[in-house]
């Protein structure tokens, strides 16, 4: 047992201790399923799994609460799998490496997986705490939030009683979410021709790299850089002096994370070298300079030298670079109803270059189900122009979760959060995609609210969790459930 574990409340801290040691990016989760089958088993839990993988570990009620109705918490099991590119981590096989810091815990080099982890391990908690007073508890531990919230639409009906619902997949802990985005991927793939390299070019490598990143739906507001985007224009503006070719394309590696690195690799012309690294340069200073300062100051692009045997062929260069380059990518229009709330954005993910082939993951997200429409028309209106070479697949589509302030479970925690804090929660809407909306397309009569600790940096790195703010909520969370 790490010294994490030992934090308060231990027995929130020592399951989160306990998953970290095990790898759960998304689509890898057996191995953490399978411990916490066991961990129900040894307390004799009950304990069922669906056939995507989500598991139901139901928590007894305690003295004197046998008759009161179930309630479902509810988090997932995966996270989002990043690393500093310094950091050597095999995310299929390492234990994440915690560390405390003042109030906070990350791990060394990698994301922390408190998103959703910390949620997951308050639910699971309750089976080892005496002296708290809860109703049945089914704990529903979903799979594969992050490519796509799949766990949750592959939850069928029937495979849990309780109509009152607690998500704590949440992370600001004086606010109270009823409400999140719906979303909608594309996956665009171009399909180029890939040529033997001509005689007097020679091979150059331009990483962009230092990007803070961060969730696509919670950070996209604070307009931090993109390093597609950002190497995308660095060589679109070369491209109308220097005529080099595209070799290959690379960056991000979630479609819900914005991408902190991007490189290609592009044959110039021998007489152009110099004037392609300037023009590089040149491009990049006007942008760290004028776009990123005071918001993503660690911002990197470099040109160095690299081996090449084949490039893109005929106008490849120009239509995979004007594609990501016309690819809508940010905030896109704020919400008339709630103040500071994103209502549309879109994030261009991932790039990715195989052989000719050029694919390119963008995650899309709004609270208003017309405009999430209108974007995947966009995505699908720019493909079309390239004819049949460029394919476009619309997958991992999910619904919002409307905001219902006169919800029982909503006025119950917010009049408890009042109780315990002296003071009023926030009532917001998140401008992220969370599970409740495909859950209550399931069992449109479940009440839900969300909350949940302070995470920042999730998705990256940089991310963590506050110890104290942890201690808060698990207040809030025990309290609301003798409530219920």
């Amino acid at each position: 047992m790490s010294a994490i574990a030992k934090l308060k409340p231990t027995s929130v801290w020592a399951v989160f201790d306990r998953m970290s040691e095990i790898p759960r990016g998304s689509g890898n989760e057996a191995a953490v399923q399978s411990m916490f089958k066991a961990w129900a088993a040894e307390r004799g839990l009950g304990c069922k799994q669906d056939k995507v993988g989500n598991l139901l570990i139901t928590i007894p009620a305690t003295k004197g609460m046998e008759k009161r109705p179930a309630v479902l918490v509810q988090g997932h099991v995966d996270m989002v799998c990043e690393k500093n590119s310094a950091t050597k981590h095999d995310f299929t096989k390492d234990p994440l490496k915690l560390v405390k810091k003042g109030d906070w815990v990350s791990a060394e080099g990698t994301t922390l997986g408190a998103d959703n982890g910390i949620g997951v391990a308050m639910g699971l908690a309750l089976a080892d705490e005496k002296g708290l007073k809860h109703p049945k508890v089914e704990c529903l531990l979903t799979v594969d939030e992050e490519r796509g919230l799949t766990g949750a639409a592959g939850v069928e009906a029937g495979f849990f009683t309780a109509r009152r619902m607690i998500n704590l997949d949440s992370e600001q802990d004086d606010a109270i979410f009823i409400g999140c985005s719906g979303g909608q991927d594309s996956i665009l793939t171009l399909k180029n021709k890939k040529v033997a390299l001509g005689k007097g070019l020679v091979g150059r490598k331009v990483s962009v790299q230092g990007l803070l990143g961060g969730h696509s739906g919670l950070d996209i507001h604070k307009n931090r850089g993109n390093a597609i985007k950002i190497l995308t224009r660095c060589l679109l503006a070369v491209r109308e002096q220097v005529d080099f070719k595209l070799a290959s394309i690379d960056g991000g590696s979630m479609r819900n994370a914005i991408p902190r690195e991007a490189a290609a690799t592009v044959a110039v012309p021998e007489a152009d070298v110099k004037l392609f690294k300037k023009l590089i340069d040149a491009q990049a200073a006007r942008i760290i300079s004028q776009e990123l300062k005071g918001v993503d100051d660690g911002c990197i692009v470099k040109v160095g030298t690299c081996k090449l045997t084949h490039s893109l062929g005929g106008n490849c260069t120009t239509r995979t670079l004007t594609m990501l380059d016309s690819l809508p990518s940010g905030v896109l229009t704020m919400s008339l109803a709630i103040a500071g709330l994103v209502e549309t954005s879109s994030n261009v993910g991932v790039v990715s270059t195989d052989g000719g082939r050029v694919r390119i993951v963008c995650c899309s997200r709004s609270s208003n189900t017309s405009a999430l429409e209108g974007l995947a028309r966009r995505h699908r209106s720019l493909s079309a122009m390239l004819f049949d070479r460029c394919e476009i697949v619309q997958e991992g589509g999910y619904p919002g979760w409307l905001p219902n302030t006169s919800s029982v479970m909503v006025k119950t925690t917010a009049a408890m959060y009042k109780t315990t804090f002296k003071k009023e929660a926030e009532l917001l809407a998140i401008h992220a995609g969370l599970e409740c909306g495909l859950l209550t397309e399931k069992y449109p009569d479940l009440d839900i609210v969300s909350f949940g600790p302070n995470i920042t940096g999730a998705h990256s790195p940089d991310e963590q969790v506050s110890v104290s703010s942890v201690a808060k909520i698990w207040t809030l969370f025990t309290r609301t459930l003798a409530k219920l």
